[in-house]
């Protein structure tokens, strides 16, 4: 008998089936922890992990970003006793993004790329920017659409803070955590019961497969609605209340998903193949069947007050 067949007979025994209970209540807690430590406990090491170095340091904000980060605060009317739990540091890559919580003690952490720091299309430190490790033609045409798209004004780069901080003020990252262990301990559950009510142990071993299979795709399926659908809500929430809220955020808004459309339609040309799988021909984040959020021109014509 090969090792597979005696491990299959012995997890059909009372023992085995106990291994199997307390490996999935093992594996809903390394769910749990993987979900909240990065973002409680562990969020200075995850924002290490992003921070931007240079020559083996890490590289500070400007005072001018600084100051915009302090004003989105103050826009956003953030509470004298609270603002110490949003800390912005200078992240790596293209895009603004953030951690953490502020429903936690161990607060926020917002990544602000280095294009935030640039003035003018002079000001752009075109010798660190590198495409799939090659240097950029610049002289292009998605050369110069690239570059234009790194420089934004004040009120684009205040909106784009705002935006991170709103989100980070949502149940969003609790939402995410609760779906994943529900899914993850409903597909134990349900395949267990399964099993008993028909008497599945009994049967041969191709059709608790088949019933694993269909319960496991049943649950993934339901994790990724809920995540992408509580992600498309919020973001919708955010942008409308940010428009209403401030012109500031309003003409931030507009200009910040132009320069991100401009950027990716760029990108695509500059990636070929790649690009075409990342990006679609008119700036959207090209995803094969989940909706993960807001496609970007829909949230451009939003602050556009037109209809996507």
């Amino acid at each position: 008998m090969s090792l597979w067949n005696r491990l299959s007979h012995w997890l059909l025994t009372e023992t085995g089936k106990k291994a199997c209970y307390y490996a999935a209540g093992a594996t809903t807690s390394v769910i749990l922890l993987a979900h909240t430590l990065p973002q409680t406990i562990f969020l200075s090491q995850y924002e290490d992990l992003f921070h931007l170095y240079k020559h083996g340091f890490s590289v500070p904000l400007t005072e001018k970003v600084q100051k915009r980060f302090e004003k989105a605060l103050d826009l956003l009317e953030v509470e004298h006793r609270d603002r110490h739990l949003y800390k912005p540091f200078a992240a790596y890559g293209f895009d603004i993004f953030s951690a953490g919580t502020s429903y936690s003690k161990f607060g926020v952490r917002v990544g602000i790329p280095t294009h935030f720091f640039y003035d003018d299309e002079s000001s752009v430190d075109k010798s660190s920017i590198k495409i799939r490790d090659e240097s950029v033609i610049w002289e292009s045409d998605e050369g110069k659409l690239l570059l234009k798209s790194l420089v934004l004004s004040e009120n684009a780069q205040i909106y784009a803070m705002a935006r991170e901080i709103k989100m980070r003020d949502t149940l969003k990252g609790m939402l995410d955590t609760v779906v994943a262990v529900v899914s993850w301990s409903g597909m134990y559950g349900i395949s267990n019961t399964l099993n008993i009510k028909f008497d599945l142990y009994s049967k041969p071993r191709p059709v608790r497969i088949i019933m694993y299979c269909l319960v496991g795709a049943f649950s993934f399926g339901s994790y990724v609605f809920c995540k992408d659908f509580s992600q498309v809500y919020y973001e919708t929430q955010i942008d409308k209340e940010l428009k209403e809220k401030n012109p500031v955020f309003a003409e931030g808004g507009k200009e910040f998903y132009n320069k991100i459309v401009a950027r990716n339609i760029a990108l695509r040309k500059m990636l070929g193949k790649e690009g075409e799988r990342a990006y679609t021909a008119l700036g959207n984040d090209n995803y094969l069947f989940r909706y993960r959020h807001v496609p970007v021109v829909q949230r451009k014509l939003f602050f556009e007050g037109e209809k996507a």
